[in-house]
């Protein structure tokens, strides 16, 4: 799981009926962590026979997914966030798929676990079975943060600084370097407050004065990591072969209905829209 390797996204096979199934997808509030569901965007668009799910985040946020009938495979592309500061590490990107059943629900975490200080850890991507640290199918960590006193960790990676926070590993947290705290399941450790965040993961990165180490890779069998591009945020994308989505949107907010072709976000569980016309227009929900 250490090891670093490329990979594509691989298409499920087969198409599913366009009829009869819905999707649910709603933000949440993280209990006993610091997600929010402000500043949030997600949304699922559909060609035919195909849909993809899009989740994106500047703070830490959950959402769920309810697998529609016909559906077997999922493929998810989760990347972590950059560490915070002039020399943030960078976040990781694991790329897998994952087997489900018709309404199953799957958990979905963008941006949450960097561990605090003056430059704060990049935050984890997770993908899971139910809500919480020990249900998560796969993990993408974030960069450990860097700023003048040394760079931070890319995903999986220490500090390059001696002093710097530690990289998290498959069964503990980074150790912190000069100033700064362990990592710990999901979260980075602090780097004070003068100091450099670890990144979030399956376990997060050690905090530091001097850069903090970035945090470990869930990655589930079959799956491919690799390191994101510069400046990524937290963000995970899936994709499965199916029809038009019917039901999808935030819980408690609302919208309107996606129509024929795909467009459009549909109203949440807690309100009301209209269907969206065959041209992709719709009225926005109560």
């Amino acid at each position: 799981m250490g090891q670093m390797s490329s990979g594509r996204v691989r298409r499920s096979a087969g198409l599913a009926t366009a009829a009869g199934f819905a999707v649910a997808c709603a933000a949440t509030t993280l209990v006993g962590g610091t997600a929010t569901a402000q500043g949030v965007t997600l949304g699922c668009s559909t060609t035919i026979g195909h849909t993809t799910c899009y989740y994106d985040s500047f703070a830490g946020s959950e959402y769920y997914l309810t697998i529609p009938g016909g559906v077997t495979t999922v493929a998810v592309t989760a990347t972590g966030g950059q560490g915070g500061g002039i020399q943030g590490g960078r976040g990781g990107t694991v790329v897998a798929d994952l087997p489900v059943i018709a309404g199953q629900k799957l958990y979905i975490v963008t941006g949450n676990g960097g561990g605090g200080g003056l430059n704060p850890g990049g935050g984890y991507a997770s993908v899971g079975t139910a809500s919480g640290l020990q249900a998560r199918l796969l993990v993408a960590p974030g960069g450990g943060a860097g700023g003048a006193g040394g760079p931070g960790g890319d995903a999986g990676q220490s500090a390059s600084v001696a002093t710097g926070g530690q990289a998290g590993t498959q069964d503990a947290g980074g150790a912190g370097g000069v100033g700064g705290t362990a990592g710990a399941l999901g979260d980075g450790g602090s780097g004070g407050p003068i100091g450099d965040g670890g990144g979030g993961g399956l376990y997060g990165g050690g905090g530091s004065v001097t850069g903090g180490g970035g945090g470990s890779f869930l990655v589930p069998a079959g799956g491919t990591t690799s390191l994101a591009a510069r400046g990524s945020r937290a963000t995970v994308r899936i994709d499965y072969a199916a029809g038009v989505v019917t039901d999808t949107g935030s819980a408690g907010g609302s919208g309107s209905a996606g129509s024929s072709d795909g467009s459009g976000s549909a109203g949440s569980s807690g309100g009301s829209g209209s269907a969206g016309s065959s041209d992709g227009s719709g009225s926005t929900g109560s």
